[in-house]
């Protein structure tokens, strides 16, 4: 466990020389079955993490393997760090962790089937596979939560009664709201104004934004007028004026037209489909963090690129291994990957 940045970053371009270049996305693309993507991986990190090709694997088994193998990587990295810049990367791991929470409460709340639940998540320690799968055991919300505090963990955001309160009554908005907003105000308070704390300060505020935006464009996909149905989170760069128009927007391209004139114009520049959005924030930000790295290559910009790459890659593997499974064709996969 280490404070010292060099030997951190040192450590990580060793583990970035192992992220899957184009042409491997390119040869796993045009596998037909599952056996043959997994044999396309042999020559990877995956290939310890995967199960044996023959006879074909599951959709769940491979699922599985892939995310064993990024929570590995992951993992690395919180145990060969130490000190403040451990602090400041747990910072990006705790929203993993408050996701994996939040997918959850809200398949509990929603019904929807525990393996379905599973196929989202991403375990980081503290709650790790184990933990996981005992939450998911779980019958309700409440009973989610009831079992948490039994086990004493520190959570990324203030389990207050209120929130307790909410789960117990499965009003999920509420709940996805408080706990979100309860994150961002917990590690912002945290981080000074050292270069390390600036650049976790940016991804965070970016962060926020990225919830604000998405969640009123996502209301307008489906003709719902934003005021009034979102709460939006202060702290980001977008100040609170700009999504007061937003929310009376009527139509997307009302709320395209306002996020055209913020630092996101790039983004939503060639027209609505949501679904990329997301992805499209997680690329903004690590190419951001990539040029971080080349302008100050002691910085804590590397894990972060790091951090970024790997979880872009975990969500590149699971599209094609969906994509894969379902038949569908390799030019229309492509088309929802992100690969630098």
């Amino acid at each position: 466990m280490s404070n010292d940045i060099g030997y951190i970053n040192a450590r990580i371009r060793g583990m970035k020389s192992f992220l899957l270049k184009e042409e491997k996305y390119e040869e796993i693309l045009n596998k037909n079955n599952l056996s043959e993507f997994i044999e396309g991986l042999k020559d990877t990190p995956y290939k310890d993490f995967l199960p044996p090709p023959y006879p074909e694997p599951t959709l769940k088994e491979v699922i599985d393997g892939i995310n064993r193998e990024a929570i590995n990587s992951f993992n690395k990295i919180i145990k060969f760090s130490g000190g403040r810049i451990k602090e400041l990367l747990l910072t990006l791991f705790q929203r993993f962790i408050l996701a994996n929470i939040r997918a959850i409460i809200r398949g509990k709340i929603k019904k929807i089937p525990e393996d379905e639940i599973k196929e989202s998540l991403l375990p980081i320690y503290p709650f790790d596979i184990p933990k996981i799968e005992e939450l998911l055991k779980k019958e309700t919300a409440y009973d989610v939560i009831r079992q948490i505090i039994t086990w004493r963990i520190s959570l990324p955001f203030l389990l207050t009664r209120n929130i307790i309160k909410l789960i117990k009554e499965e009003k999920l908005k509420e709940i996805e709201y408080e706990i979100e907003k309860s994150y961002f105000e917990i590690f912002l308070n945290k981080l000074g104004n050292s270069e390390n704390d600036l650049i976790i300060k940016h991804i965070l505020r970016t962060w926020i934004d990225m919830r604000n935006i998405i969640g009123s464009l996502l209301l307008l996909k489906y003709n719902i007028k934003p005021l009034g149905k979102i709460d939006y989170i202060e702290g980001g760069y977008i100040s609170s004026r700009i999504f007061k128009k937003i929310s009376l927007c009527e139509n997307l391209e009302e709320a395209l037209k306002i996020i055209s004139l913020t630092p996101y114009k790039k983004i939503f520049s060639d027209g609505v489909d949501i679904s990329l959005f997301e992805r499209r924030f997680e690329e903004s930000l690590t190419s951001w963090a990539i040029e971080g790295f080349l302008k100050n290559p002691l910085s804590i910009s590397v894990p972060c690129a790091y951090i970024f790459s790997k979880y872009n890659e975990l969500v590149n593997l699971r599209i094609i291994v969906y994509g894969i499974d379902q038949k569908i064709s390799a030019i229309e996969i492509k088309k929802y990957l992100f690969i630098k």
